[in-house]
């Protein structure tokens, strides 16, 4: 049972909703330090134009817990691959501390078309793999780095030290195209997705070769009216929101935002929940409900091969506890399932099934 790996890493906070930056820096230090109680692996840090310098956050989370991971978004439009290899090497060498790096292709039209971007959405990938190479070249070769691609050349290059393997990145890349999947494959990433319906899903979703993961919010409490309550008094309807989300559907070229801008049905009641999403007051679809109705949406989901799930930031410590707990649950019930199929199968190849 504990041997199913899961990773479970934090989202992020936006400058954007606080009053200043020290409001920012100590409910960052918050949740950083509930996450790292509660063991999780990793915070996601953004980039984009109106974040804060997302590797002088990555420091304030390593110097704020024991054990938890800064996983900083990295688009190439910011700076150049030696810089990225520069800080990864910098941190691990000052604090011990593995980073992770989540590559972006894109991001928010405006912010591309203000840095005179106007590469097409399957060549940013194309760009970002070259991009991600040319970071992990210099983090784990010994010697000189030399790279002749079509977007990034380097010649004999090389970090002051070596980075171990040990504290070397994993990386993360988005997996909802399928420009994104063949990056992914290409570089050895995890490939994040975001969540659909169990339904909508089959193993074929998930072919072998590569390592996935999604992107939620978790609402649990005791009774489903308590979780349900709870999710509308933290993201009430918005007409704004829901305005502003519609119309971010319209200008993207990102897969992701518009296959969830599609009209994604499910029974009254059941778990998944886009409304925070739509309203435009989170980033993903959110499980909401009891641990066992939440451990059981789970289960099917790790079962089908999403192992690694990037979590939006809980309301609370307690939240943050309860989340943990939903995922033990869940790992319990991968156990139960996977031992029934195969007493099932046993009994088919025995014969016993059709006596009875």
């Amino acid at each position: 049972m504990d041997q199913i790996p899961l990773r479970l890493i934090g989202g992020t906070l936006s400058l954007g909703t606080f009053k200043d930056p020290t409001e920012f820096r100590v409910a960052t230090e918050r949740f950083a330090q509930w996450a790292d109680a509660d063991g999780w692996e990793a915070i996601l840090i953004y980039t984009d134009h109106k974040q804060l310098d997302p590797w002088l956050v990555a420091q304030l989370v390593i110097e704020s817990t024991t054990q938890l991971r800064p996983l900083v978004a990295v688009q190439p439009l910011y700076m150049h691959p030696f810089t990225v290899a520069q800080k990864v090497m910098s941190l691990a060498l000052l604090y011990g501390r593995q980073v992770y790096l989540n590559m972006v292709a894109g991001g928010f039209p405006r912010d591309l078309e203000s840095l005179g971007d106007r590469t097409p959405h399957d060549r940013r990938y194309d760009r970002l793999t070259e991009y991600a190479s040319v970071v992990m070249s210099l983090l784990s070769k010994q010697g000189l780095t030399s790279f002749s691609g079509e977007f990034y050349q380097v010649s004999n290059l090389q970090l002051p030290a070596l980075v171990s393997e040990e504290l070397r990145p994993a990386i993360m890349v988005s997996g909802s195209s399928e420009a994104g999947l063949t990056a992914a494959r290409r570089l050895g990433a995890r490939a994040i997705q975001y969540l659909r319906p169990p339904d909508q899903y089959t193993h074929e979703h998930f072919p072998p070769g590569l390592r996935y993961g999604t992107r939620l919010g978790i609402i649990v409490r005791d009774s489903t009216e308590e979780a349900w309550a709870a999710a509308f008094r933290r993201y009430p309807p918005s007409d704004y929101g829901t305005a502003v989300r519609d119309y971010a559907v319209q200008i993207t070229d990102s897969v992701w935002v518009k296959e969830l801008g599609k009209d994604i049905r499910v029974p009254p009641g059941h778990p998944y929940w886009l409304g925070a999403y739509k309203s435009g007051q989170a980033s993903s679809p959110f499980l909401v409900g009891t641990t066992d109705d939440v451990a059981a949406e789970l289960a099917t989901y790790i079962r089908y091969g999403l192992t690694t799930f990037l979590l939006e930031v809980p309301e609370s410590a307690e939240d943050s506890r309860r989340i943990t707990q939903v995922f033990d649950a869940a790992k319990r019930l991968v156990h139960v399932r996977a031992k029934a199929a195969d007493m099932q199968a046993a009994g088919k190849d025995s014969g016993i099934e059709g006596n009875t």
